[in-house]
């Protein structure tokens, strides 16, 4: 369930009643963890970290669609969507949290159903957070009112992964899988149980498992333990034990005696192969031996089943994963194939692959790599307390939150022998399901799996060191602006550093290079857009996978992306004691890239392969189809040109490693960009570095940035028809001549959060979802540009396709509602708040903080001309807001782009 983030309201704490307080000792502490119990058997676990001024509330119920009975699937997921409507105390919790500018969302999956809530770090935040997340509880109402207006909703998201014909494959492989075990069936249900369920038999689904003792408390960010746990107690403690014990779950999954298969038949441009093995849950000693399977098999660009699938161009691109379940699970192997791969060629090469670790067992470079890997994102997951706090979520529900630090361990002790005693157990054709069951004379199986006891799997856990804590760090404008430093290297690169001591000694890289102008990028559209996915294939001292190899070894991620106007925009995220080394890389990886012809060609036939499948899904070919009629004035050799999904296929086809090499040669340099590093480094010791680095490389040839002019459209109506596609999307644009030093920016601003990016309480998710429950998402945006007098005002809605009209109507309505009455006063003081939350969250992240303050050095800003905004907003009154929504809102100058599978739809209101 998709949730839109928004701001906090404020509560004032009670008195604490003595008699519930529980011991200030915890029960147990481990690695800046420290896990406490309630009377009640709520397990609540305190995670302190003052270096981000944000907090995190998870809550996680044991209960997942493992637990649901015949006739009850899909409703764990049915209360993951209702717990956000009514309960004693809110009449919307879903708008309430949006109300107050509050990251939120809500997830359910086998095991478990969890929500989390980030807002930035104030002790009423907290307690109202705290307040709710205890009233729904045991204090949601679950009404028959509620899920007649959400069902349309639900049927949306199911409608939404129908679409994906992988996702389907995946679902019905897992079901294949399993005879008797819930882990078969799909988490969102089954369409009759969903759509037929009875309301008290949830009633009463929700009160067996919403309970305190069958939940955890998770707190994690900047805030008092003490004080937070007074407030636990008092709020939380007053919620009485239940009575009810809830069974345990107990079905053993029989050993599997043969290879099963299945077929899924679609339309879809995009084809796929998909493995499951039966292997042992979480808990289990043997598990982290698949941790590393997935990598040594899946990884991509080292993995066994890219070098021998991807690179001869049998299949476009390989992934994998392995379920960390409570009870035994899956091992995940997966391709994806162009619509012109052999699907029987890449099924039987997968399973070769597989049943190869015999003769082939797993190398020391593999365990190495995978080790490397996990590693690194351990690291990145320990140092954001939100992800964390998600993480911990799966471990609980396997048993105990410490196994998420016992498998990181596992996985640190593996040793090759290990791993392939493991392997050999397990990855065997008869425990395979992806193709047809053979008799054999002598069959081949598996060991029986049971579930393991955390406890017993936990006898030997010895916890690790908490990871170093870093500033408590001011993340106002002033403060931003005052702790960063800015100079130019020699070539005229613009530097901006913000050091400051960070959690996990982590630091940002946001790096933009701008070149080229309208004419000397003529022509060369293609390469332009390709090659900052192309500067990581490979270098003069490294292959592309020695390079991948590289960034892991230094637990640095890098990404790179590239376009024919926006030019190359590179973010790094690396620590502080492998900072050098990872620029070094960087550097190399910038200025020496190869572009070897087989790396080229695989990596054009993924992207191939992507545009074959956008071209047929909704989202995607409404969003493309408004772009490409919104810059239809420029010629196909223009760099602004927007090209059909055959014309990018057709540029792809043709590209070759030469045209990359020589668009890198006559293009590629750091005269004209910003460099900016944000987090935990010594600026003294890094500016001589960057200057090494990037000082002496200069751009070949001028760089004029390339105007972007307000497009003369207005009005457009375009539709794009699609088969066999049960979701549809609308998407509207509004092109305004407004810059955003415009007076009316502020005022514009606002309206666009009203109107749609304000969540649950905007206009357009309150009519088109809450009331008419005709789309399971919709909203508003707004874009400025800070160059020419252009932006837009635009609007979505995803729905299905025989409620367009419904949809349609629904939309003219509010907009001609919009303009003609107004916002409210309430509208206007709940968007300030939202608004002023947004801005102190988004600041704590110091790579959107990086990001941010390269796009001023360009523009020649700083944050205080942010704060200017938000301050000239904040000053508006309502009857300037409805006057700038008067004076530039027309809906009938909106440019609309539908798509679907419109045909049997009923028609369309005249």
């Amino acid at each position: 369930m998709r949730l839109l983030p928004r701001h906090a309201a404020l509560l004032l704490a009670l008195p604490l009643l003595a008699a519930a307080a529980p011991s200030n000792t915890p029960v147990r502490e481990a690695e800046g963890v420290a896990e406490y119990r309630l009377a009640n058997g709520l397990q609540v676990l305190l995670i302190p970290d003052a270096t981000k001024p944000t907090v995190t509330v998870n809550v996680t119920y044991r209960v997942g669609s493992r637990h649901e009975g015949n006739g009850e699937t899909g409703m764990a997921h049915l209360l993951e969507h209702l717990v956000f409507k009514t309960t004693r105390k809110y009449a919307n919790v879903g708008a309430e949290l949006s109300k107050r500018g509050m990251q939120f969302n809500g997830s359910t999956n086998a095991d478990r159903t969890n929500y989390f809530e980030t807002f930035p770090a104030d002790p009423a935040h907290l307690s109202w957070a705290l307040g709710m997340e205890a009233d729904r509880m045991t204090g949601a109402k679950v009404l028959r009112s509620d899920l007649d207006t959400e069902m349309t909703v639900v049927r949306n998201e199911m409608e939404a992964g129908e679409n994906d014909a992988v996702q389907i494959l995946m679902q019905r492989t897992q079901a294949a899988a399993y005879q008797w075990h819930a882990y078969g069936r799909s988490t969102i249900g089954a369409r009759s149980d969903v759509e037929h369920v009875d309301i008290p038999r949830l009633q009463a689904f929700y009160q067996r498992h919403y309970q305190p003792d069958n939940a955890t408390l998770v707190v994690a960010g900047a805030f008092d333990p003490a004080r937070t746990l007074t407030e636990i107690t008092r709020v939380f403690g007053a919620i009485p034990k239940p009575k009810r014990v809830l069974p345990p779950t107990y079905t053993v999954e029989p050993v599997q005696e043969g290879e099963r298969q299945v077929a899924l038949r679609r339309v879809s441009a995009m084809q796929a192969v998909f493995a499951s093995y039966h292997i042992p849950a979480m808990a289990s000693p043997d598990y982290a031996a698949f941790e590393v399977a997935v990598t040594a098999l899946a990884d991509t660009p080292s993995g066994r089943l890219h070098k021998r699938l991807v690179e001869p161009g049998l299949a476009a691109q390989t992934f994998g994963w392995a379920n960390r379940s409570a009870e035994p699970g899956l091992l995940n192997l997966g391709l994806i194939l162009k619509s012109d791969n052999d699907v029987d060629r890449a099924r039987q090469l997968l399973a070769d692959t597989a049943d190869n670790l015999v003769k082939e067992p797993i190398t020391a470079e593999e365990l190495q790599r995978a080790q490397a890997q996990w590693a690194k994102s351990f690291d990145e997951l320990m140092a954001n307390p939100q992800n964390l706090c998600v993480a911990l979520s799966e471990a609980i529900a396997a048993g105990d939150w410490r196994l998420l630090f016992q498998l990181r361990n596992r996985v640190e002790a593996a040793t090759v022998d290990s791993v392939n005693a493991t392997l050999r157990q397990w990855l065997l054709p008869s425990n395979r399901t992806v193709g047809s069951l053979y008799g054999t004379a002598a069959p081949e199986r598996t060991p029986l799996a049971l579930p393991i006891a955390a406890a017993e799997a936990l006898k030997d856990y010895v916890p690790k060191a908490a990871v170093a804590a870093g500033e408590v760090f001011d993340t106002s404008p002033a403060n931003i602006d005052r702790r960063t430093q800015r100079f130019q290297l020699a070539n005229g690169l613009k530097v901006a550093v913000l050091p400051k001591r960070s959690r996990g000694e982590t630091v940002e890289l946001a790096l933009n290079l701008h070149y080229g102008t309208v004419d000397s990028l003529r022509g060369r559209r293609a390469e332009a857009a390709l090659i900052g996915d192309a500067l990581g294939l490979g270098t003069k001292q490294h292959s592309r996978a020695q390079l991948a190899d590289a960034f892991d070894k230094l637990k640095t991620s890098v990404r790179a992306q590239s376009g024919p106007v926006s030019g190359t925009r590179i973010v790094l995220s690396s620590r502080r004691p492998q900072l050098p080394e990872a620029l070094a890389l960087l550097a190399e990886m910038l200025r020496e890239p190869t572009f070897p012809a087989a790396e080229v060609e695989q990596l054009t036939r993924q992207q191939i392969a992507g545009l074959e499948e956008a071209a047929q899904q909704p989202q995607a070919v409404a969003s493309h189809g408004l772009q490409r009629a919104i810059a239809a004035q420029y010629p196909a050799d223009d760099p602004r040109h927007v090209a059909s999904f055959a014309e990018s296929a057709a540029a792809l086809k043709a590209m070759t490693a030469d045209k990359l090499q020589a668009f890198h040669r006559d293009f590629l340099g750091a005269s004209h960009g910003e460099l900016v590093l944000v987090g935990d480094f010594d600026a003294t010791e890094i500016k001589p570095l960057l200057e090494r680095l990037f000082g002496s490389w200069t751009a070949p040839q001028a760089y004029t940035r390339i105007p972007m002019p307000l497009p003369p459209v207005q009005g457009l109506k375009l539709e794009a028809k699609l088969k066999d596609k049960v979701n549809a999307m609308v998407i509207s644009g509004l092109l305004l001549p407004m810059r955003d030093d415009d007076v009316d920016h502020a005022a514009l601003r606002i309206a666009a959060h009203v109107l749609g990016a304000s969540g649950f309480d905007s206009r357009l998710m309150t009519r088109l979802r809450q009331k008419e429950g005709a789309s399971y998402g919709a909203g508003a945006w707004m874009s400025v540009s800070s160059r020419e007098p252009s932006a837009t005002l635009g609007t979505y809605a995803i729905f299905a396709p025989e409620a367009r009209g419904r949809v349609e109507a629904a939309l003219n309505d509010e907009l001609t509602r919009f303009v003609r009455d107004g916002i409210t006063q309430a509208e206007l003081d709940t968007a300030k708040r939202a608004m002023k939350a947004q801005s102190d969250t988004w600041r704590s992240e110091d790579a959107a903080v990086a990001g941010a303050i390269a796009g001023h050095l360009e523009r020649g800003r700083q944050f205080k001309w942010d704060a200017e905004l938000d301050a000239r907003g904040e000053a508006l009154t309502l009857a300037q807001v409805n006057a700038a929504i008067k004076r530039w809102i027309d809906p009938t100058k909106a440019n609309w782009s539908w798509a679907g599978d419109f045909d049997k739809a009923p028609a369309k209101p005249q």
